[in-house]
């Protein structure tokens, strides 16, 4: 009896406790969620290592890797925004990761670097296969360890699964970190169950918490209609699930009264999905806010642009290569510079240019004032100088009055002022309304079925989206959109497939001596590409055709040529006529409508 008495005030006092202890906020219960979720992951690479040492045959690793890379997607969304350093050691691509402000070279590693080595047709390297998958699991333990002194807020949970959306429809459903595997649905689907784990702490914030839910159900249930990688509807995805849920989440947090997260990045943190009109903000690259943009500054930006004066022998401007009607580029296989003589490299368009981390096909300029400067130097293009154009606007009365409307406080025309200027006029050359971005925003007619499909190619089969990556179709890396990827293709001289010729531009290798540098170019943006022919940057292809027919045989290595540091995949792309026509007819969808 007393036992009996014993277990009934036991049972009272834990009741009591139970009504008394405070009830967890949303946040601190997605803080305990994801520490559980990097438990199973540290768990599971343990015993992955340890499987590795025992030499079970290659499909039994591959079966045991594909769990692990599951696992990891769970993790992925806070993985990826707390600790984006970290995660390129265990998901990041499997190439040499270049500090050249360090002069350091760092080896890559993790998931991407294990997948290659046990989706081989060689015999598994074992030696390299236990130290990667050990370097995994220092990486993977790192991450528990940080996230203890991490501090996170509503406004961080909401906004990570936000771009965890983001990273699903320009990554995940590309194949961007599944090449060998082609895991990339199963991963999608396991990110999307993510979605539901992490928001459900939030059921009674959100008021419209059940349609966002039943979004990622219905999102789930397309995944899982059996389509493969090549076939699967990416547009419908995208359009039909994905931006409705974006839409519904955007709308749940600014009902719920929640902030949204407000870091001066390219990507707004009010963005509800990354094809809104408004989503990007050319402006977050700019070290100093006096700078801003102002209607004034872009007006006067455009005078300077057209203004041959500028130039070393008052002939040449910055129209004169990158012309409106030709979306900013010059039609030319290289451009005309100084006393009209062919520059090295064709001129690209600049439409879309501030959306980049660095500038030029070798990324030498941090910036677009640094680029202004550069060219009106460069004594091959411009043969100016910016203390001359100084002068020059000083003592012309228009340009006075023009300049101290654009910049109130000024007292002296320096070249700080002009090199803003016309940052600011490239920085307005960003309109968003190709029948691409109104497709994305709703509307069906805005496409062609033609183009639909080859939107599908292009980010499946094709593998375009894996370097040229949605929505800026550039080598901007979404979805924080903090640097900027150049690669090594193998460009040949020519469109002579038999015999090729690699150009012998060393790209980035001009300025920075590292190996994996040599020919590499920075990835443009294929935005209103329809208009900016010849291609590459030497200009050696004169028609999307040919760009695609390179594409499809592997580059220049694939084409045989000696490229030991070829960043595009040597493999043939396989891609039939039909398949590379639709993919050019989505490309001339990447045109914008002249306003």
């Amino acid at each position: 009896m007393k036992k009996f008495v014993l277990a009934i005030c036991a049972g009272i006092a834990v009741f009591t406790f139970q009504l008394c202890k405070p009830e967890q906020k949303p946040h601190e219960i997605v803080y305990q969620h994801f520490v559980t979720d990097l438990d199973s992951l540290i768990s599971m690479n343990d015993a992955f290592l340890e499987k590795v040492k025992a030499k079970p045959g290659q499909k039994a690793l591959q079966n045991d890797f594909l769990k692990i890379r599951l696992q990891y997607k769970k993790t992925e969304a806070f993985a990826e925004y707390f600790f984006p350093t970290t995660v390129r050691m265990i998901n990041g691509a499997p190439l040499d990761e270049i500090e050249d402000e360090e002069n350091a070279v760092f080896e890559p590693g993790g998931l991407q670097v294990i997948e290659e080595l046990i989706y081989t047709d060689e015999p598994v390297d074992q030696e390299e296969l236990v130290r990667h998958s050990r370097k995994m699991q220092v990486n993977v333990k790192r991450i528990k360890m940080l996230w203890k002194d991490i501090v996170i807020t509503d406004s961080h949970v909401l906004d990570a699964l936000r771009l965890e959306m983001f990273r699903l429809i320009s990554l995940g459903i590309s194949g961007f970190d599944t090449p060998a595997s082609g895991n990339a649905l199963a991963e999608s689907e396991v990110v999307l169950t993510s979605f539901q784990h992490y928001a459900q702490p939030y059921k009674s914030t959100l008021p419209q918490f059940s349609a966002l839910d039943k979004q990622a159900e219905e999102a789930i249930a397309f995944l899982k209609k059996g389509a493969n990688f090549n076939d699967f509807d990416r547009a419908a995805f995208i359009t039909d699930h994905i931006n409705p849920l974006c839409n519904t989440l955007h709308q749940n947090q600014e009902s719920a009264g929640i902030p949204f997260m407000n870091d001066r990045k390219l990507l707004s943190g009010k963005a509800a999905t990354i094809f809104d009109k408004n989503a990007f903000n050319p402006e977050a690259l700019l070290s100093d806010a006096r700078f801003s943009a102002t209607a004034d500054r872009v007006a006067l930006g455009k005078t300077l642009f057209y203004d041959s004066r500028i130039s070393g022998d008052g002939k040449t401007n910055c129209g004169s290569c990158h012309q409106p009607g030709k979306a900013y580029a010059d039609g030319l296989k290289t451009s005309k510079g100084f006393d009209n003589k062919f520059v090295s490299r064709n001129a690209p368009s600049i439409m879309y240019a501030s959306l980049q981390q660095a500038l030029f096909y070798d990324l030498r300029a941090p910036s677009l004032e640094d680029q202004a400067a550069d060219v009106i130097h460069n004594k091959l293009e411009m043969h100016g100088s910016m203390e001359d154009v100084a002068k020059l606007v000083a003592t012309d009365e228009h340009y006075k009055h023009d300049f101290k409307k654009a910049y109130p406080d000024l007292e002296v025309i320096k070249p700080v002022h002009i090199q803003n200027a016309l940052a600011a006029f490239v920085r307005s050359l960003n309109p968003f309304n190709s029948p691409f971005d109104k497709y994305m925003r709703g509307d069906k007619k805005a496409l062609t079925d033609d183009q639909v499909a080859g939107f599908n190619v292009f980010m499946g089969k094709a593998k375009c989206g894996t370097c040229h990556f949605v929505p800026l179709f550039n080598g901007t890396v979404p979805p924080d959109f903090q640097r900027t990827e150049s690669e090594v293709l193998g460009v040949t001289t020519d469109a002579k497939w038999k015999n090729a010729k690699l150009d012998n531009d060393p790209g980035r290798g001009v300025h920075d001596q590292f190996p994996q540098w040599k020919n590499a170019f920075k990835t443009s943006t294929l935005r209103n590409i329809a208009k900016t022919a010849p291609y590459m940057h030497n200009g050696a292809f004169t028609t999307l055709q040919e760009v695609m027919e390179f594409y499809n045989e592997g580059g220049g290595a694939g084409l045989g040529l000696d490229v030991p540091n070829q960043t595009l995949a040597a493999d043939k792309l396989n891609l039939t006529q039909p398949e590379i026509a639709s993919v050019i007819s989505f490309m001339e969808a990447l045109t914008d409508d002249v306003e």
